[in-house]
């Protein structure tokens, strides 16, 4: 035992000196408008802490474990892009040390981000070539959708991380740039999270797993306003370095450096949390906590949720290829996006039947409304009605697959005309992708895929054979979606 604890020691100690002995760099610079007036209270970060600008728009920090030198983008402001990609850092260079200026210049914009549009994408995991016309075709349906709904009205997109398949295999990091330049064909900026295909496998440590996307995204936790809103992204993929494992983990770091983002932003605002792993799950929804999966949630999540209790917090996550969707708290709601690749762009649908698609999220202010827009689809198909005898464990029914479904929804249907009630909820396959998978499942290029049980499935038994059925859905917002079906 003190054996053990010597050498913890020693370890810690290692560590720590090494940290101490890193040249430490003196950070400074201005942060200006492009006509060169400087621009006050800017947060300034190194990823560890934050500065603020000062009436003069200058900054300075030290710090000896700093990669890039960032700051949080404040409204009124373009979104600083090169290559297609969001700039709002700059990197040091290597083995920097004594005095090193960086400055950054901020274009004033001409719209008003009060109003504003985000997209949200989740999971493209692109594996091979002939999979980029098919993100190509989601790229623009994004652009048509903006141009013909929201002309005018500044957009903003992210990917909630698995940009690419895997790291490790055919070296797919060389897809980045292909992805980039195909997303970029939506018109608008897209801010990138990592996620867990996106790691660098077979390192000693966590600290190097993020090395690739970090040489084309820049950072992996950030911050940026958009209007009235706050935006933060963060990295809670956390490699553990055993082969491919990882967990779900924000580190003390991140934490943080959050704790300080936020104190820069006023109790009760909106704020938008980006991450690839989501926070919750249909376990803790339950309550079966012992079931819940450590690669699948944010183990320290409660820990979040404290930092996040003072605002209006929604949460963009993707990871699992299926779209669910969480009401934390009353003041914390969790989005968990189906994958725009389908079932990894081997089916019309994902695991649980959503058809391949984003979501639009649409604010006004602190307001927010949102609906999940299918690929080449109109914007009002929100739901799938099946007739009786699709479904294998419950032929009887009429199915509804209600992909976007909170508690707040109402699905209801009626026959020939008369209002039969509320449909039941149920846990279940798709019939869509559940006969596809049967069907086609031994030709999917990956093993590991196939239909999944969902919670947003809805049934009723018709008391005729020969009647028109109609469904009608009713979202929070109170904007309703109907199907029929007529009489067989």
């Amino acid at each position: 035992m003190k054996k053990t604890l010597a050498f913890l020691f020693m370890c810690y100690w290692g560590i720590a000196a090494a940290m101490a002995a890193a040249p430490l760099a003196h950070y400074y610079g201005k942060v200006t408008a492009d006509d060169g007036t400087p621009i006050a209270n800017v947060p300034v970060t190194d990823g560890t802490e934050i500065v603020l600008t000062s009436d003069k728009g200058t900054y300075a920090l030290n710090s000896n474990t700093a990669r890039y030198i960032y700051l949080t983008l404040p409204d009124g402001y373009e979104v600083p892009t090169r290559g297609g990609l969001p700039t709002l850092y700059r990197k040091v260079p290597r083995d920097a040390k004594g005095k090193v200026r960086m400055d950054f210049v901020l274009k004033r914009s001409k719209r008003d981000n009060r109003k504003h549009v985000m997209i949200a994408w989740a999971d493209p995991q692109i594996y091979f070539d002939e999979e980029i016309p098919q993100l190509r075709e989601a790229a623009l349906d994004v652009k048509r959708l903006l141009e013909t709904d929201y002309r005018g009205v500044p957009a903003y997109g992210v990917v909630c991380g698995d940009i690419i398949g895997e790291m490790q295999k055919a070296k797919e990091a060389r897809y980045y740039p292909r992805i980039i330049d195909t997303i970029g064909e939506t018109g608008i900026p897209f801010f990138y999270v990592m996620g867990n295909h996106d790691m660098d496998l077979g390192g000693r440590s966590n600290e190097t797993a993020d090395s690739t996307f970090t040489s084309y995204f820049g950072p992996t936790w950030y911050s940026f306003n958009r209007g009235e809103v706050h935006y933060v992204v963060l990295y809670d993929v956390f490699y553990i370095a055993k082969d491919w494992l990882y967990i779900g983990y924000l580190t003390e770091r991140q934490l943080a450096w959050l704790e300080q983002d936020l104190k820069q932003v006023p109790e009760g605002r909106t704020v938008v949390v980006n991450m690839h792993i989501p926070s919750f799950s249909r376990e803790a929804r339950k309550q079966e906590w012992n079931k819940e999966d450590a690669g699948k949630i944010v183990n320290n999540r409660r820990h979040l949720y404290k930092l996040l209790k003072p605002y209006n917090t929604h949460i963009f996550a993707g990871h699992e290829h299926y779209n669910e969707n969480y009401l934390i708290d009353e003041n914390l709601y969790e989005h968990v996006h189906a994958a725009v690749s389908n079932l990894f762009w081997q089916a019309p649908w994902g695991m649980d039947g959503v058809p391949g698609g984003y979501a639009v999220y649409e604010f006004d202010g602190g307001k927010v409304s949102w609906y999940f827009k299918c690929l080449g689809k109109d914007r009002d198909y929100q739901f799938k009605l099946y007739p009786p005898g699709s479904s294998d464990s419950h032929k009887e029914s009429i199915i509804a697959n209600v992909w976007n479904y909170d508690p707040t929804w109402k699905v209801r249907w009626f026959e020939n005309g008369v209002p039969r009630g509320e449909m039941t909820r149920y846990t279940g396959y798709d019939p869509d992708i559940a006969h596809y998978a049967d069907l086609h499942g031994k030709s999917f290029k990956h093993s590991f895929i196939g239909a999944a049980p969902t919670e947003h499935l809805f049934r009723a038994v018709p008391q005729t054979t020969d009647g028109e059925i109609r469904v009608e859905v009713t979202d929070r917002f109170g904007r309703v979606y109907t199907q029929i079906l007529p009489p067989r």
